[in-house]
């Protein structure tokens, strides 16, 4: 996931001190567990997390650490709720198949059938195997503009480079289209069948699919993310938008009544919570190394579902070995390059199958490396032409209008977009560069005006969906002039 601009500084010590825990089951011997959970939260200066373990099918360990808000110092507790971000997308997943299984939709069918705005070539397999042919566009729904009735239809208007079914990439903004689906097949909001027809089930009490429902959980972690002056607090980011791919609020408690759920089968303490052919689906491969909703691979020679989970200021993991029933899960409340969740669910991997012990803190690094230092500005370009030239409306079918004016005391730009004002220093060539981030515009985003006639710019573009680490980007996004409307004629007197 992308994560928004850090606003409050949280640079207190750091407490890393177990407040509860289960004893673990007989038979299970993880002596490293423990320690190497505390010391990974110190070098990555991870406030809270909690963890769990289950084995053949049973829970056997819960433990939690440090705190989850530090200015308050309030520790984290097994009732502790997290952002789960992406683990989000098993329970949309499970939902579907849920509902497949009920006879209220095929996963197979065009999405069209549904949506009858959508292209025809799109099933709910293809969304929930992230092979439905879309770039990303995570800045799509970053732009807090549009509601989840909106997007599925704003993605629609967007170039694809693959028919569905063809070619793998992960996209939130295409999963969360399966929920708006899953609605319309079974006359129920994504966040009623949800807690209808798995978190009821299996007896998750403290989970929440709203932000609303968020804020007004007392017990709830803070989110954070690393900076130089060691961590900042981050404002919630509203999920609604993209639940059924990153809006579900969960304690390490329900994760593991779901981990134990889906590591049995859909079976919890000998009673069956959930059907056997609807949690197998999500394990079967569809794409690569992709399932329905978790991602597939082996550790140590077993089978093994797990999926990575990041929000602004939350980072998680589910881990599953579904031949031994068991599986391990992980909450914090840190986001950003921090693999203290990755990590201990590698601990914990390697004890239940009993592998040798690999310092995972060691070869992940060691720690948080110190922040490389911006680069010196750049000297000032003078325009090439007067900053007025550029200014005016533009507008994408999909992104919506940006407009531009110029200043007065410098040679320079001040953009809008979807309520963020931001400043544009000129690049050359008709270009100019962002200085600051203003999320999700990145730092040094280039615009670029094109098509000069009659004193004015016809078009600007600017690669705003696109990011360092996706497979496949959208490239440029092309806004067009948006002429000003003629003024309304004078009656005759």
């Amino acid at each position: 996931m992308l994560y928004a601009v850090p606003l409050r500084i949280a640079v207190s010590a750091l407490l890393i001190l177990p407040v509860a825990f289960s004893i673990p089951a007989a038979g299970f011997t993880c002596n490293a567990l423990n320690d190497d959970a505390k010391r990974a939260m110190k070098a990555w200066q991870v406030p809270g997390m909690a963890l769990g373990v289950v084995e053949g099918g049973q829970i056997i360990l819960r433990r939690t650490y440090g705190i989850r808000d530090t200015d308050n110092r309030l520790p984290v507790t097994t009732g502790t709720v997290f952002g789960t971000g992406s683990l989000t997308k098993s329970f949309t997943a499970l939902g579907i198949a849920i509902a497949a299984a009920e006879g209220r939709l095929s996963i197979d069918r065009p999405v069209r059938q549904l949506l009858d705005y959508f292209p025809g070539d799109v099933t709910l397999r293809h969304l929930l195997s992230h092979t439905s042919g879309w770039p990303r566009h995570d800045a799509l729904w970053y732009l807090d503009s549009y509601d989840r009735q909106e997007l599925p239809r704003r993605l629609a208007m967007l170039p694809r480079f693959a028919k569905g079914g063809d070619a793998f990439q992960y996209n939130n903004v295409s999963f969360a289209v399966a929920g708006i689906a899953l609605s319309a097949a079974t006359g129920k909001t994504w966040n009623d069948w949800i807690a209808a027809e798995i978190l009821d089930k299996v007896g998750m009490m403290e989970t929440v699919t709203t932000l609303a429902g968020f804020r007004q959980t007392r017990n709830r972690a803070s989110p954070y993310f690393p900076a130089a002056e060691g961590r900042i607090s981050l404002p919630l980011r509203d999920t609604d938008p993209v639940a059924p791919a990153a809006g579900l609020y969960a304690s390490i408690n329900d994760m593991l009544k779901y981990t134990q759920a889906l590591a049995g089968n859909g079976i919890i303490d000998g009673r069956r919570a959930l059907p056997a052919a609807a949690v197998n689906s999500l394990t079967a491969r569809e794409a690569g190394s992709y399932g329905l909703g978790l991602r597939l691979s082996s550790w140590h020679g077993q089978r093994l579902a797990f999926h990575p989970g990041f929000i602004d200021g939350y980072g998680a993991r589910l881990s599953l070995l579904p031949d031994r029933k068991s599986g391990v899960i992980v909450l914090t409340n840190m986001s950003g390059e921090t693999p203290v969740a990755r990590i201990v669910s590698q601990i914990a991997l390697d004890c239940l199958t009993a592998a040798p012990r690999t310092d995972w803190i060691a070869h992940f690094g060691g720690g948080r490396k110190p922040q490389k230092p911006k680069p010196p500005s750049s000297a000032t370009i003078a325009p090439d032409r007067l900053p007025h030239t550029y200014t005016g409306h533009y507008i994408h079918p999909a992104y919506g209008p940006v407009s531009f004016t110029a200043t007065v005391e410098t040679p320079s730009l001040i953009g809008r977009f979807h309520g963020r004002e931001f400043e544009l220093s000129y690049a050359g060539n008709d270009s100019w560069r962002l200085a600051d981030t203003h999320w999700p515009l990145r730092e040094g985003l280039i615009f670029s005006f094109s098509g000069l006639a009659g004193g004015e710019f016809g078009t600007v573009s600017a690669p705003i969906a696109d990011g360092p680490t996706y497979r496949r980007n959208a490239g440029p996004l092309v806004f067009h002039r948006e002429p000003l409307s003629s003024p309304a004629p004078t009656p005759d007197k």
